[in-house]
């Protein structure tokens, strides 16, 4: 077995001296074309990116054991890594060793096809993709999702135990013991920023101990959540992560944007959603005490493969927070999206990020998110011929 592991590193590594570099970024940045919502005073900003979902189907799940992955998305390194604060969605459990929702048994290790770790229609993956989304700069992933009870209760609890073993943080489902707690309060320059996640199912999985927020049945109790956050003198802002939506549509539902009002006005700084596999539009509301709130209804996949429109195009939503004249807290002055798409070739699969003036196929993937969301590119431009290509992201730290 170490042996054929071993062999598939290799060729996987071969293969991918043959894909693209990464290209057109020579700063490791979001180019933002919109004006800021609201406005800032003083420098200070905190810098968040938000990915979509990590949704690792058996070909994803063999190459990610493969020790594949940092290979997948190191086109959007740079960007995750310009972040202080970069979220993502878990799709689906990681559960060592179980089965089903009543079956824990050995691990078999990072082996697909074993019955443990599985694709569609229920997800589970093993614990060792946790450690490159950490490297890749992922801070919180949201575990609120319809594929969160993929494994049951107990496959719940594991993946917040493996979440913790990795040093990433979790939000939206809480363990059988201990403090419900569906808010998570990550630190920042500016001070703590509240992170609240909800699904609008779990498929139909039970969950009779409530373990999962839910969007819509569980509406008033989301919005008390969110009230209460943002009184809080001591909470700096309030992201709101709902995962909701009708698969493969561009188009929010009328009940996604009655309940994006309503979190805006109950004191959201953001809402930023996923689910749909699809981008949806990225919108502006009214929110509490004058605030402009955004609304990205989804931002698709992150990792995914589903190698049709709308799916494989995805954004990476970018953000930066700040003070804001007249405004307890912190309010969103500039945001705007990166798109992304998956690529499928004879060498491998990988996250393809081009810059704004690409042309030809390579432009596929920026010109539907313009369409989608017009107005809110923060995609950057290629490098000047004479510009070189800048600052690797590696050189660049977190938290400068």
């Amino acid at each position: 077995m170490r042996a054929v592991r071993a062999l598939a590193v290799l060729l996987l590594l071969a293969a991918c001296q043959e894909m693209p570099a990464p290209q057109g970024q020579c700063l490791p940045a979001p180019d933002f074309a919109a004006a800021p919502l609201n406005s800032c005073t003083g420098a200070q900003r905190v810098r968040l990116v938000f990915a979509g979902d990590v949704l690792l189907h058996r070909q994803l799940q063999r190459y990610a054991y493969a020790g594949g992955l940092p290979l997948v998305w190191q086109q959007a390194a740079p960007y995750i890594r310009w972040a202080d604060i970069a979220v993502a969605n878990l799709e689906g459990p990681v559960a060592p060793g179980m089965r089903d929702a009543n079956r824990q048994g050995a691990d078999p290790g990072p082996v697909f096809g074993t019955g443990v770790y599985t694709g569609y229609p229920q997800f589970n993956y093993h614990p060792m993709i946790l450690p490159p989304l950490r490297a890749l700069g992922i801070d919180l992933v949201t575990t609120a999702n319809n594929h969160a009870m993929d494994r049951g209760a107990r496959g719940a609890d594991l993946t917040l135990q493996q979440l913790e073993l990795a040093g990433i943080a979790a939000v939206g489902t809480v363990p059988a013991t201990g403090a419900r707690e569906f808010v998570r309060r990550l630190p920042s320059r500016l001070g703590p920023i509240a992170f609240i996640a909800c699904s609008f199912s779990t498929n139909g999985i039970r969950d009779p101990q409530h373990r999962v927020l839910r969007c819509f049945k569980d509406r008033e109790t989301l919005l008390s959540l969110v009230r209460a956050a943002a009184n809080d003198p001591a909470t700096a802002a309030v992201i709101v992560l709902p995962h909701w939506g009708v698969e493969y549509s561009p188009r929010p539902e009328g009940r996604q944007q009655a309940l994006a009002r309503d979190l805006a006005q109950a004191g959201a700084s953001a809402i930023i959603g996923t689910h749909p596999h699809a981008v949806q539009p990225l919108t502006v509301e009214q929110g509490a005490n004058g605030r402009k709130t955004p609304v990205a209804y989804s931002t698709g996949n992150f990792i995914a493969v589903q190698n049709f429109q709308p799916a494989k195009t995805g954004a990476l939503v970018a953000l930066e927070l700040c003070r804001t004249k007249g405004a307890a807290g912190l309010s969103v002055g500039r945001i705007g999206w990166i798109a992304t798409q998956m690529e499928f070739t004879a060498q491998g699969m990988f996250l393809s990020i081009a810059p704004r003036d690409a042309q030809g196929a390579r432009a596929n993937a920026y010109s539907y998110l313009s369409r989608i969301a017009p107005g809110f590119s923060a995609q950057p431009a290629s490098c000047p011929a004479a510009g070189g290509q800048g600052k690797s992201a590696t050189s660049r730290a977190k938290n400068p």
